[in-house]
């Protein structure tokens, strides 16, 4: 038997986790949590979570001490979560909050501008460009096995990390206005250094990171002739309808599965733009959750037919 990979145990463990099996959901992070080290923010705050709702506040309070004591931080917005609940009013978990939130502060303010760049084999002449963007708890590196596929195909990809940290490797882009000066500065960067065909430029995402493209596209900053959006979340309709109603020419394609916790989220976010004119297409995968489908390559060339035609 393969070794599980991260993305299968948060696969396994969010599903025993909507199923209500706290329990069984905690021992599969305990038995597999040493074999991610890059992930132990992660990890250690899932443990929180489960175990406050499992009803064992003092292991919650012990587990939070080891990871601050370990390095570990996490932005104060992490502690909204409802499965914290529990805990949230104890005098001990709040003073470790606030340390926490006090180091999150301090991290903040030192993190600077991260990309990764591929670059397709004998590139010659002026390259297509796809801006890919990761989900939440994501970074520059995550997902690129499957923005590979442009590559392949002769695209210039660029990967963008978000500056708003949730934890030590886990970003955001919960600032629409933030994430987007951040996109904005690397298409800049990659623009003076490489040859771009600045009528084929997309931006695609995956997750809360789609709902980022959608933002940058509309916003007519970025310069894309269209988005992508796998299983896509934007919190912000509002302020879509708003940029949807004033842009002249755009297409999007979406990747959904019908087993997404957020496909109804998805849908909402087409019939904003749908209401505003924005041409859209969407690939709904049956038996797909809240990842990308296994033959991404098949949905990014039907993406990139949709959206250049």
């Amino acid at each position: 038997m393969e070794p599980i990979t991260f993305r299968e145990l948060t696969d396994q463990m969010m599903l025993l986790y909507a199923e209500g099996k706290f329990a069984d959901a905690l021992q599969l992070v305990e038995q597999n949590a040493d074999r991610f080290p890059e992930q132990l923010a992660r990890t250690t705050f899932w443990k929180m979570c489960l175990l406050s709702l499992y009803g064992r506040p003092d292991d919650v309070i012990y587990i939070f001490q080891k990871g601050l004591a370990a390095g570990l931080w996490w932005a104060e917005s992490q502690f909204l979560d409802t499965d914290l609940d529990a805990v949230r009013d104890l005098p001990e978990f709040k003073r470790l909050m606030a340390e926490s939130n006090r180091k999150s502060i301090e991290m903040q303010a030192q993190i600077q501008p991260a990309r990764t760049l591929l670059t397709p084999e004998n590139a010659s002449g002026e390259l297509p460009l796809l801006i890919g963007l990761h989900g939440r708890n994501g970074h520059n590196d995550s997902h690129l096995e499957y923005w590979e596929v442009a590559r392949q195909r002769g695209w210039l990809v660029l990967s963008p990390q978000s500056r708003q940290a949730l934890y030590p490797g886990g970003y955001c882009w919960d600032d629409g206005e933030k994430g987007l000066r951040d996109i904005l500065f690397h298409v800049d960067e990659v623009m003076k250094i490489c040859n771009v065909d600045r009528k084929r430029v997309i931006i695609a995402g995956f997750s809360q990171g789609g709902g980022m493209a959608i933002y940058a596209a509309l916003s007519e900053k970025v310069g894309a002739r269209g988005f992508i959006g796998i299983g896509t979340v934007m919190s912000e309709l509002s302020l879509q309808n708003s940029l949807a109603s004033k842009v002249q020419s755009m297409r999007g394609y979406f990747v959904t599965g019908e087993k997404d916790h957020f496909l109804e989220k998805s849908r909402e976010i087409q019939k904003v733009l749908k209401a505003n004119n924005v041409q859209i297409a969407e690939e709904a995968h049956p038996d797909l959750g809240h990842a990308f489908p296994a033959d991404f390559a098949a949905s990014f060339d039907k993406a990139i037919k949709f959206i250049l035609e």
